[in-house]
């Protein structure tokens, strides 16, 4: 097969759902594998479709989108790519980033590549039963992680580091544990936070910018996206995770990628009881799936106190992990892909 894959960005979302897939299809097979550079695949028309057999596009909701979609539909067999709900509708008070989705005409566009779409691939079971209104051919390829995360060897710092990574999209999620994470990190000032993509200290207390030194105990410290993901990687120095997630239809819908990533690190979780994470969190064994605000606290401070906790969780995470990985599991993109053209597949 001749594969081209259009990511939506330079983010997470892109690399989980398309650049590390199909790179390693690519590398343990003979299809043949094309990702341009997203700034490059904006604007370039039928030139990239040329004998292609299968198009893969990545939350594809643009003006002329559609138009353009549709314009490859006799070229190539067209996937449409997602890992949020995105049709039906974001409350802009908690995701003010993915506001532009609920705009009228955005949203015309978004559901007509859908629907015109010859495969609909997603993250989860939710996802697929959502997207399966617009397009009968829905597939749920998971999320999984470069195996080569479970040889990493995470920086150590002299105290205890909770952290958190996310987009701007997590704003809600953020607010809805801010009064117990607050007080915990008030009440704890000589365990450090670290927050990584979007800087949410200010919610959780630990942001006094020109009041104090940033190594001192009490202020967080916060690092920007890398567009590498393996600088990102590198640059993770958590002793404990946090994965905090709003009740709501919305998140309902999303996968266990960052509790995944954490285990694959070695880094044992405290996470919101909600249905993507409690589908891959071994509560008390790989982490701690919390229902209540006073959980937060109670979990939080007895993995600090207990570093022979905090080691036994993170190898018990980092065994869970092993058995989501993308060299394992690639060959469900090859049979995928390959269902649309009649191939065998391995």
């Amino acid at each position: 097969m001749k594969i081209l894959a259009l990511p939506n960005g330079v983010n997470g979302a892109a690399y989980y759902r398309v650049f590390l897939p199909v790179t390693h299809l690519a590398r343990s097979s003979d299809h043949q594998v094309t990702v341009p550079r997203p700034e490059e695949a904006g604007g370039a028309g039928g030139a990239w479709v040329q004998d292609q057999d299968v198009v893969v596009g990545h939350c594809i909701a643009h003006e002329g989108g559609s138009a353009l979609w549709a314009s490859w539909k006799d070229d190539a067999a067209l996937v449409y790519e997602c890992d949020d709900d995105l049709v039906n509708g974001v409350d802009e008070r908690y995701h003010p980033s993915l506001v532009r989705y609920n705009d009228p005409v955005i949203r015309e566009w978004h559901t007509k590549i859908i629907e015109m779409s010859d495969l609909v691939t997603v993250s989860t079971p939710v996802l697929a039963e959502r997207m399966a209104k617009f397009n009968r051919n829905v597939m749920v390829l998971p999320n999984y992680v470069n195996g080569e995360l479970l040889n990493v060897e995470r920086p150590r710092r002299d105290r205890v580091t909770v952290g958190w990574q996310g987009s701007a999209s997590h704003l809600g999620d953020m607010e809805y544990v801010s009064k117990p994470l607050k007080r915990w990190f008030r009440d704890n000032p000589a365990v450090d936070l670290h927050i990584m993509a979007a800087d949410y200290r200010p919610l959780l207390g630990r942001w006094q910018p020109d009041t104090r030194d940033p190594s001192e105990p009490g202020q967080g410290r916060f690092t920007p996206w890398f567009v590498n993901m393996w600088d990102y990687y590198n640059a993770v120095d958590f002793d404990i995770g946090i994965a905090p997630l709003r009740p709501s239809a919305f998140n309902d819908a999303k996968s266990h990628i960052k509790c995944l990533e954490y285990a694959a690190l070695g880094i044992p979780v405290v996470a919101s009881d909600e249905p993507p994470y409690r589908d891959f969190v071994i509560d008390g064994v790989t982490g701690f799936l919390v229902r209540y605000d006073r959980d937060w606290g109670q979990r939080l401070t007895a993995l600090v106190n207990d570093e022979a906790m905090r080691a036994e969780m993170g190898a018990k995470a980092r065994e869970h992990a092993a058995a989501y990985t993308i060299q394992e599991h690639w060959p469900q993109w090859e049979r995928a892909y390959a269902s649309l053209l009649g191939e065998g597949t391995r």
